[in-house]
């Protein structure tokens, strides 16, 4: 009887266990999904787009930029070139291929890479700096802890307000060439976290802040404070 028993079981083991047919179909299986996901490596391709940003911070370095509203990310892995401003206008090329997400094993994602990108017309940064050629100062409170590449950002984004703002104020003080600059401190406005930038012009060793921004660390978002009302207002 426990014979029996015993060759019934090995039979059950034998046949419930995949055998090389199964495990090689599922082995194909698998290296046709990876070649589903996988893209045509050749694919050159042309396009114009305004310069947004610059991001080290991730397994692959990109490029942001935007065509109209619409706003897209390229890799930038291939490309050394940081001497874009925000507002360029730039002509690149780039290809379709595959990126490898830390953590995600072998399976590829379609990402679309930059080969070259070249500046083909100054935006409005870039003209702001040609025209006004003087540093924006700016000074900030030590017990703030804030780093000095973040400090670099923001002075990027106050020098973007800066050069398309429309405030009457900031067009006189750029055309008199008088000296710019801007606070800067942490605030929570309603229960939400900003850096806010106190934009002045400096006259015989004095300042006073005209206008305020606050800035949204989490997406760069710059907000002008609408003192009268109290509230934020989206900047463009």
């Amino acid at each position: 009887m426990k014979k029996i028993v015993a060759f019934s079981l090995l039979v059950y083991c034998i046949s419930c266990s995949p055998g090389p047919e199964k495990n090689k179909d599922k082995k194909a299986e698998r290296k046709k999904e990876i070649q589903r996901i996988a893209v045509k490596k050749d694919s050159l391709q042309r396009d114009t787009i305004e310069f947004v940003s610059y991001n080290d911070d991730f397994d692959y370095s990109q490029l942001n930029g935007k065509k109209g509203k619409e706003e897209i990310s390229y890799i930038n892995d291939q490309n050394n070139d940081r001497s874009f401003l925000r507002g360029d206008l730039i002509a690149i090329e780039y290809k379709n291929d595959s990126i490898y997400i830390a953590g995600d094993g072998e399976t590829p994602q379609n990402a679309e890479w930059i080969v070259s990108a070249k500046k083909i017309k100054d935006g409005k940064v870039s003209k702001f700096r040609k025209e006004y050629n003087l540093p924006i100062k700016y000074h900030y409170s030590k017990e703030e802890e804030i780093s000095s590449t973040y400090l670099d950002h923001l002075y990027k984004l106050a020098e973007y307000y800066i050069a398309n703002s429309k405030k009457d104020l900031i067009k006189i003080s750029l055309k008199n060439k008088e000296q710019l600059g801007y606070s800067v401190e942490k605030q929570k406005k309603n229960e939400k976290d900003y850096y806010v930038l106190g934009i002045y012009v400096e006259f015989e060793h004095r300042v006073s802040p005209f206008q305020w921004l606050y800035i949204d660390p989490e997406t760069d978002t710059i907000y002008e404070y609408d003192l009268p009302n109290d509230k934020l207002i989206e900047f463009p």
